[in-house]
């Protein structure tokens, strides 16, 4: 008897070590997913500050230029609890969208980064919206709320800049 109760809570625990594993992956994936959004819009944005002719899509860069940055200073913070580190970099598809980008000008980077924003924002609002519903850490899911209505204005300010 006292073999199927050892046998029974070392179950118990490898399954818990699993759901815990699972945890700490989802974090993980949320705050690269998150980091990597700001990152882009923001390196992107800065771009659009420089090459865009347009003063609706220069006031727009300017203001997720600033509001990414604040999210990504808030995303640091809330990660810090969690053990999942914050990516300092864009990852490869990513970095490879930018450099799309640098190649172009006019109208044709105009174009070309207000469809890259509503898809970032579009990704941004799916993320939040799974991780408010399905994520462990309070801390990272409070934030998750927090930007659902942030990320839903800009994803219809780029909507509305790519339908001029």
């Amino acid at each position: 008897m006292a073999r199927i109760v050892v046998i029974g809570l070392i179950g118990f625990a490898l399954a818990v070590s699993a759901a815990q594993a699972g945890d700490t992956k989802d974090e993980v994936d949320f705050v690269t997913r998150a980091s990597i959004g700001n990152l882009v819009t923001i390196a992107e944005s800065r771009l659009a500050l420089d090459r865009s002719t347009d003063a609706g899509i220069k006031a727009f860069a300017q203001h997720l230029v600033k509001d990414h940055g604040i999210a990504e200073t808030a995303l640091q913070a809330a990660a810090d609890g969690s053990g999942a580190a914050v990516p300092t970099a864009l990852d490869p598809d990513h970095l490879a969208r930018l450099t799309s980008l640098q190649g172009k000008s006019g109208p044709d980077f105009d174009k070309a980064y207000v469809a890259d924003q509503v898809e970032v924002h579009s990704n941004a609002l799916t993320l939040y919206a799974d991780y408010m519903l399905l994520g462990s850490n309070g801390t990272l899911k409070a934030l998750a709320i927090k930007m659902i209505p942030i990320a839903e204005a800009q994803f219809k300010a780029a909507q509305a800049l790519s339908g001029r």
